[in-house]
């Protein structure tokens, strides 16, 4: 095998989807409610402690950063 007959590192190395579902109008409707709820204004100073953006007290935070439909990068 020549080094110029190899797959490209970029298609070899890829794993899950290259695109995500598409999402249904019931979907889209629950996204938008939860965003006027949940949205963060990224215009405005990041608080110092980050446990105020939220209205019930907490005592520890954790971020999960998912896409929902088994996607992943």
């Amino acid at each position: 095998m020549e080094p110029n007959d190899r797959p490209s590192r970029a298609t070899e190395g890829f794993f899950g989807r290259r695109h995500g579902k598409t999402i249904r109008p019931q979907q889209a409707a629950a996204l938008e409610r939860g965003l006027r709820t949940y949205r963060l204004d990224l215009t405005a100073e990041a608080p110092a402690d980050v446990a105020t953006l939220f209205k019930a007290e907490v005592s520890t935070l954790q971020l999960e950063i998912g896409f929902g439909g088994g996607e992943h990068l």
